[in-house]
């Protein structure tokens, strides 16, 4: 089943570039968009070295985000730890003042949703779900040698960022 993506009725020419549904080789392909297409061997091969480093680079923003996540978790633990020792050292002291501190106030809702780590979590997701679908839509071209660059991309890049995972719990992948 071929679909027609080369027609352009703005200038009256149509260009008969069909999109195969089925696997297949080949270097004239269109990648994304009609501006980033391959007519030469050269340019495809290019084309597919950066649609490897792109998923490796994927791969190692996953990586990025579970290690900023794992910080901000290790910086609540501590000080939450220091506020545990501090009540306790207060409770300890026989000379010291009968006024009790104040507890340290818990964040709300909004003031969670607006921290800088926060933001920057999100914008880091938000960027992973473009690459994501991006990735996925080169694979869709059924292009034997671009599918194989995202394959090998994507493992390449968990070979040297993905061993890092603790336990299954920050497996990706549903139990």
């Amino acid at each position: 089943m071929d679909h027609n993506h080369g027609s352009d009725t703005s200038t009256g020419t149509t260009s008969c570039h069909s999109m195969s549904m089925s696997f297949h080789a080949g270097y004239t392909e269109i990648i994304l968009w009609n501006g980033w297409s391959t007519t030469t061997v050269t340019e495809f091969v290019l084309s597919a070295i950066a649609i490897f480093v792109v998923s490796f680079l994927y791969e190692a923003l996953k990586f990025l985000r579970q290690t900023l996540m794992r910080t901000e978790a290790r910086k609540l633990a501590q000080r939450l730890a220091e506020d545990q020792r501090r009540k306790n050292n207060v409770s300890d002291c026989g000379g010291c003042s009968d006024t009790p501190l104040a507890e340290p106030r818990e964040k709300t809702y909004w003031q969670q949703l607006v921290e800088y780590s926060h933001i920057g979590q999100s914008l880091l997701n938000l960027l992973q779900i473009i690459i994501s679908y991006l990735l996925m839509l080169i694979f869709m071209t059924y292009n034997y040698w671009l599918c194989l660059a995202v394959v090998l991309g994507l493992g390449v890049g968990y070979f040297f960022f993905g061993w890092n995972k603790k336990d299954a719990q920050e497996s990706e992948c549903c139990p």
